[in-house]
């Protein structure tokens, strides 16, 4: 799921979007982006089996890199990594276990959202 010693959050990139925030004014960014993250993973279940239900592989695959990239943009690396074993697997063809892993990962995503949310 993740490698063991990835930090939960990567408190360096948060103040760099925290820093931008400062910069151009726009008190709220990272909060907003927090929120749209929150939102994506609600809606990835549903929508990965979707995908999956319809025949399109590569949909479902999309989705888990999405989400891969937009953790890593905001400092939750091993969630990230969740979401690039998500993608991996779904690349080989093994959605069932692809979604497994995405309901087996539903603690650390709480606990990644929880940090973002503190941060």
């Amino acid at each position: 799921m993740s490698a063991p010693g990835t930090p939960l959050l990567d408190q360096t990139l948060v103040d760099e979007i925290r820093q931008v925030e400062r910069a151009t004014g726009k008190a709220g960014l990272f909060a907003g982006f927090v929120a749209k993250l929150e939102a994506d993973l609600t809606a990835f279940g549903p929508a990965f089996a979707e995908a999956v239900a319809r025949g399109d592989g590569d949909a479902a695959v999309r989705a888990a890199h999405r989400l891969k990239g937009a953790c890593r943009q905001l400092g939750v690396a091993a969630l990230g990594n969740l979401f690039a074993d998500i993608e991996t697997t779904a690349k080989a063809g093994d959605h069932d276990a692809a979604q497994r892993k995405f309901r087996d990962g539903a603690g650390l995503i709480s606990r990644s959202l929880d940090a973002l949310r503190r941060a």
